[in-house]
């Protein structure tokens, strides 16, 4: 048997083996449908994930801000999914979660535009309608390293041979896609939700070295909800109205030019006034 500690302070005791999952259920039916993740002695993991042992513990909801860098997480994982599906033969290399949203960096020969974004939305509104379960599976290393080869994901297989040799090696299924992760993951793909906005795309190197493979960079944005979705949205709206580029360019005071990036280029008010401060 395994004791658990919960928030209200009463200790429990459960079958050894027993999941997130399974606790949830011994409290109530409902609450093991809605529950989305598990906090074990301080750590997030997955709901279906066995309990490795006594500690403290406490359920998340979808709707707790705890959860909310796992919305984007899952999101960066179905914008993958998306995008393969509709772009065959681009890799996938790596996707976190980032402050307000998440990214994925793909390989591809043909570049990205802008106007695929609402293509690949629409996509990954049917992987979350889909439901689909997000299964954590350990793989063997060399097992896994001779899968995502034989896939092409080149990129997923350098990650996990860089990995250290006493590093578990998980992989994240979603339905049939599969994607190298440590997670947690949310139950099923329907936990992201659909306050979700893909917002811009970006060159970046693999693993941040300018010696290296240039990839495309995805960005978007994820809340828990469509109004936080739509305060996000105005205030990067007001935010861009105050941007000191286009102020400058509209003032007449400098301007900014792709052959001298970062750098300002005075016009005569502007310069009157840098001399003068």
């Amino acid at each position: 048997m395994i004791e658990l500690k919960f928030p209200d302070g009463a200790v429990r005791q459960y079958p050894a083996g027993s999941t997130g999952r399974d606790v949830a259920a011994a409290i109530s039916p409902s609450l093991a449908k809605k529950a989305a993740l598990v906090v074990w002695n301080g750590e997030q993991r997955d709901l279906d994930r066995v309990i490795d042992g006594d500690g403290d513990f406490r359920l998340l909801m979808r709707d707790d801000p705890e959860a909310l860098e796992t919305i984007r997480h899952d999101a960066a994982h179905v914008l993958a999914q998306a995008v393969q599906e509709l772009f065959p033969g681009t890799q996938v290399t790596i996707g976190p979660a980032i402050e307000d949203g998440f990214y994925y960096d793909f390989a591809r020969d043909e570049p990205f535009s802008t106007d695929d974004f609402a293509r690949i939305e629409k996509k990954m509104g049917e992987i979350i309608d889909r439901g689909a379960p997000l299964e954590r599976q350990v793989w063997d290393r060399d097992e896994a390293i001779a899968h995502f080869e034989k896939i092409g994901e080149t990129y997923k297989a350098e990650l996990i041979r860089d990995l250290p040799g006493t590093e578990t090696i998980t992989v994240y299924k979603q339905g049939e896609w599969a994607d190298l992760c440590r997670g947690p993951h949310f139950p099923t793909t329907k936990f992201v939700g659909k306050a979700f906005k893909l917002t811009k795309l970006a060159g970046a190197y693999w693993r941040g070295d300018s010696n290296r493979a240039q990839l495309q960079r995805i960005y978007g944005t994820a809340w828990a909800s469509k109004e936080d979705l739509d305060a996000y949205l105005l205030r990067i709206e007001e935010a861009e109205k105050r941007d000191h580029r286009k102020l400058g360019r509209a003032m007449e005071l400098f301007h900014m030019q792709e052959e001298g990036r970062g750098m300002v280029f005075w016009h005569p008010k502007g310069w009157v006034l840098w001399r003068v401060l």
